[in-house]
C-alpha cells in the first residue's frame, strides 16, 4: 500500500477535535495570565509553541507502523521507568508545590509521569496481546497489575495521587475492554476495594492528601486554605452565566482570587469566560474526541491496536472527566491537567503521541488485513 493511500485513513475529525481544543487552551491560558503582550515569554504563546512541537511528533508517529511498538514495548516501559526512578534521585527534580513531580531542562520543566502513562500502555497492551486467551489465568493477572503498579507506585510517592490514579483508570480500562480475563478476579479486586481503601487511609494516604479529599467534598472545613480555590471555583463557574464576562474571565479570575487557573482550574476559569454555553460546546467537543477514540477501538485489526487504543482512550476520558468534576464539586482535588487545554509541555506532548498512535491504527489496519487475507 502506498504512502498516499495510507493517509486516506488518517481521521480528520480527531485532529480537528484536538486543535479546537488546542486552541481553546491557548487563549483560556492566555486569558488566565491577564492577557498580556503576545511575546515569547507569555505562556499563551509558549502552549502554542508547545502545540506546534507536539502536533508535528504526531503526525510522524502517525506516519509509522503502529506494530514496531509491539517489538520494543519493554524497552519503551523501562526507558518510561528511568526517569520516574531518576526523581527519587537527590537534587534531580524539581519540587513545586511540596511535590518533586519535575525535571528541569534549561526552560522547559518535564514531568515524567505524563509520558510513563504512554509508555506504560504500550507495555500492558503488548503483554495483554501477546498472552491471548491465556489472559485468563490468574498469573497473567497479577502479571498486569505488576506493570501497572510499579510506575503507579513511584508516581504516588512523588507524592501525586492524582496521576497515579490515572494508571489505575488505564488498567482497568485495558483489562474490562480488551483481555480476556475472568469476571471473578475483578469481583474479587471489587470486594477487597473497601477494606483496601481503608487500609490505605490510615497507613498510605500523606496527612495533606486526606486533607484535600475531605475539603473536596466540604471546603467549608479550611474556607482559607485547602477549600478557598475550591470555593472560588464554584463561584468562577456559577457566575458565568449564559455567556461568560468575555476574554478577561469572571471576577474572581481578576482579582486573583482562584488560584492555579491556567492548570487544573483552568475549566472554572474558562466558565467565568465563555459562560454555560461555551463550556456546553467544550464538553461536546470532549465527547466527540472520545468517540473517535472509541472508533479507533472498534476498527484495529488486531488485539495489539485494540488495546492500545484502549489505554489511550481510557487516560484521556479518566482525565477529562476527573478535572471537570474536580472544578465543579464532583471529584476531588487531585492536581490532574485536563487533556489539551492545561498548560504544561508534558500533557499536551504525551496526548498528542498518543493521538499519533491512534492514527497510525487507522493509517495501518488495511495493510495488516491484506496481510491476513
Amino acid at each position: 500500500m502506498t504512502i498516499g493511500h495510507r493517509w486516506k485513513d488518517f481521521d480528520p475529525y480527531l485532529l480537528i477535535t484536538t486543535l479546537i481544543l488546542m486552541a481553546f487552551g491557548v487563549v483560556a491560558i492566555w486569558s488566565a495570565r491577564g492577557l498580556g503582550p503576545l511575546v515569547p515569554g507569555d505562556l499563551g504563546v509558549r502552549q502554542a509553541v508547545y502545540g506546534m512541537v507536539g502536533l508535528t511528533m504526531m503526525l510522524v508517529i502517525a506516519s509509522f507502523d503502529y506494530r514496531f511498538l509491539a517489538t520494543g514495548a519493554w524497552v519503551i516501559y523501562l526507558a518510561g521507568l528511568a526517569p520516574l526512578f531518576a526523581l527519587m534521585l537527590p537534587s534531580v527534580g524539581t519540587t513545586i508545590a511540596g511535590s518533586e513531580r519535575w525535571i528541569d531542562f534549561g526552560p522547559i520543566s518535564m514531568q515524567p509521569s505524563e509520558f510513563a502513562k504512554l509508555t506504560t500502555i504500550i507495555a500492558l497492551a503488548a503483554f495483554i496481546a501477546s498472552r491471548g486467551a491465556a489472559m485468563a489465568e490468574l498469573g497473567n493477572f497479577v502479571v498486569s497489575m505488576l506493570i501497572v503498579g510499579v510506575p503507579m507506585a513511584i508516581v504516588f510517592l512523588e507524592p501525586d495521587l492524582g496521576s497515579s490514579l490515572v494508571f489505575g483508570a488505564i488498567w482497568a480500562t485495558m483489562m474490562l475492554m480488551t483481555a480476556r480475563t475472568r469476571t471473578m478476579y475483578f469481583g474479587g479486586l471489587a470486594l477487597m476495594a473497601a477494606p483496601a481503601f481503608v487500609a490505605a487511609w490510615r497507613f498510605v494516604f500523606l496527612d495533606y492528601q486526606k486533607e484535600r479529599l475531605l475539603v473536596s467534598y466540604n471546603p467549608a472545613l479550611d474556607p482559607m486554605g485547602e477549600g478557598f480555590n475550591i470555593m472560588q471555583a464554584r463561584i468562577s463557574i456559577g457566575s458565568g452565566g449564559w455567556t461568560g464576562a468575555g476574554l478577561a474571565g469572571g471576577t474572581q479570575s481578576q482579582l486573583e482570587l482562584l488560584t492555579v487557573r491556567e492548570s487544573d482550574f483552568i475549566f472554572a476559569h474558562a466558565s467565568g469566560m465563555f459562560g454555560l454555553i461555551g463550556m456546553l460546546a467544550l464538553l461536546a467537543t470532549y465527547l466527540i474526541m472520545i468517540w473517535r477514540c472509541l472508533s479507533v477501538i472498534e476498527v484495529a485489526r488486531d488485539n495489539f491496536g485494540q488495546c492500545l487504543a484502549a489505554g489511550i482512550c481510557g487516560a484521556f476520558f479518566f482525565q477529562a472527566m476527573v478535572n471537570i468534576g474536580m472544578n465543579i464539586g464532583l471529584m476531588p482535588v487531585t492536581g490532574i491537567t485536563l487533556p489539551f487545554v492545561s498548560a504544561g509541555s508534558s500533557s499536551v506532548w504525551t496526548f498528542l503521541a498518543a493521538e499519533g498512535v491512534l492514527q497510525s491504527i487507522l493509517m495501518h489496519r488495511r495493510r495488516l488485513a491484506f496481510q491476513s487475507g
